[in-house]
């Protein structure tokens, strides 16, 4: 699977599969989304350090380290914030996964498959528009 990969630096430590946006003022620095925002991709799902002391998975990106992220029109997978369903049009929550729009909102992607909780992979194509 191609990847964007664009000149983007992480603002932030980034975890695997968020919805990102560009920080405000700053075109080459990332952050996780937050609840309202338009994303401009998903962080890459191949974290940095694959495995932590413990077994934690390591985060997509550390602070002031480059981001992988796919972009408008790529297909990839990103978390869950809630139980989704396929065809459904999606948006960060405050944590950067992905949950369904209502009516008249603002969305980052559409699920192409579905999750049947919070923090399961949905696989998406990015894509901006207001749901009917």
């Amino acid at each position: 699977m191609s990847h964007s990969i664009p000149s983007y630096v992480a603002s932030e430590d980034i975890g695997v599969s968020l919805f990102v946006n560009i920080l405000l003022n700053n075109d080459y620095e990332i952050e996780v989304c937050d609840a309202g925002d338009v994303a401009i991709g998903v962080s890459d799902y191949a974290p940095q350090d694959p495995v932590l002391p413990g077994g934690s998975i390591g985060p997509a990106a550390t602070t002031g380290n480059p981001c992988r992220v796919f972009g408008l029109g790529e297909t990839c997978e990103v978390l869950a914030g809630a139980a989704v369903q396929a065809g459904q049009y999606l948006k960060p929550d405050a944590a950067g996964k992905a949950v369904a729009c209502s009516s008249n909102d603002k969305y980052s992607a559409i699920a192409r498959a579905g999750a049947g909780a919070a923090n399961q992979l949905v696989k998406i194509v990015l894509e901006h528009g207001v749901t009917p």
